[in-house]
């Protein structure tokens, strides 16, 4: 890494903070020689549902697991459709494809390229069990309308808040709107990691306990002898949970940063000219990440690289046009895939520093052309 490199994400500095504790706590958990699902699990889940406002949450190996088993818990399989994005990372399909059920793919809205809530009734057939929503880059979806829809038609809701954690819409956090929801702490996360991680939250003790049996092999307990279903093993390991417990203490002050980080990047994009990415009225963004639509983003990147300036496409291929999806219904997605063709994800994390900033915004500025 060359001194003047600006990463896409510093986690070394997000981080820094943090290592002499947890190095500490490491030493403690090794000592004791508890490694899976023991106090430093319970303090993290205890801490989720205290700050996401939830009455339970599941510690479970990653962000994937957790859709994976929030879909078992629902009872849903066997052809069941559920409607979701395409404009995502592939652990939202696969974890449908998974439980044998088929991802039925919503074009986006093209100003909040979140799911257009208006084409889900041309979606819906009679296989159709329940909506997964994606509150991607940190933006809330609009959840008032997407709860009255699954609702009229019975329908579960699944929420994926990887990308929006303690995001809001109309003052209520994501993922208390539907029947449950599953984040990620993969590292580059509001609060990442120092590996993978994952958990359910939900409000219902049914699902739970469901969730806890799919996750530690068929049973509440991992350790017990009779186990009551067929589960599999998704545990969160003690290291990752403690590094956890001290990171998500700064979740609220964190993302406060990055909300004045991206007013910044607002004013620089509007004075610019660039498109950018709106939060959807009455919503307020965790600002995971921050995209813009530019016309040669290639050339831009190439740019960018040139400068010594790193930058991301999220997400370059949709799903429904990769290689595990080529027999899905590849119609009326129009939005998504004009978008795929064009995002490019700037630099933006708690810790960038404004010349950093200005730079990105300077190599913009003299190639205008490109955007």
């Amino acid at each position: 890494m060359t001194k003047n490199k600006i990463d896409f994400v510093d986690l070394g500095v997000i981080n820094k903070k943090y290592k002499a504790k947890y190095f500490n706590l490491l030493k403690k958990i090794y000592d004791g020689s508890t490694f899976i699902k023991s106090k430093y699990n319970s303090i993290l889940e205890k801490q989720i549902c205290k700050i996401f406002k939830c009455k339970y949450s599941l510690c479970v190996n990653s962000g994937t697991d957790a859709l994976i088993i929030a879909i078992k818990s629902l009872g849903l399989g066997n052809g069941d459709e559920i409607l979701t994005t395409s404009n995502t990372w592939i652990s939202s399909a696969y974890a449908i494809s998974l439980n044998n059920c088929k991802p039925v793919f919503v074009d986006i809205s093209e100003k909040y390229l979140q799911i257009d809530e208006s084409l889900l009734k041309k979606k819906l057939t009679k296989k159709t069990k329940a909506i997964m929503v994606t509150h991607l880059y940190g933006n809330p979806s609009k959840m008032d309308y997407i709860c009255n829809f699954a609702k009229k038609y019975k329908l579960f809701i699944i929420e994926d808040i990887a990308q929006s954690q303690l995001a809001s819409y109309k003052n209520k956090f994501v993922g208390n709107f539907g029947d449950i929801a599953c984040m990620s702490f993969y590292p580059s996360k509001n609060i990442g990691a120092v590996g993978d991680g994952g958990a359910i939250i939900c409000n219902s003790k049914k699902l739970i306990h469901k969730a806890t049996n799919f996750a530690n092999y068929g049973s509440t307990n991992f350790k017990d002898k009779d186990h009551k279903i067929v589960g599999f093993n998704s545990r969160m390991d003690e290291f990752q949970a403690a590094f956890l417990n001290l990171k998500i203490k700064d979740l609220k002050k964190n993302n406060h940063i990055r909300k004045k980080l991206a007013k910044i990047y607002d004013k620089k994009c509007d004075t610019l000219g660039i498109r950018r990415i709106h939060v959807m009225p009455q919503a307020d963004s965790a600002y995971y990440v921050y995209p813009i639509i530019v016309k040669k983003r290639n050339l831009l990147m190439r740019e960018f690289k040139k400068n010594d300036i790193s930058s991301q496409i999220h997400y370059e291929i949709p799903i429904h046009l990769q290689t595990a999806y080529k027999n899905t219904n590849k119609k009326d997605l129009k939005i998504t895939e004009q978008v795929s063709k064009n995002i490019l994800s700037l630099p933006f994390y708690p810790g960038i520093k404004k010349k950093q900033i200005e730079r990105i915004f300077k190599v913009i500025q003299k190639n205008k052309v490109l955007i």
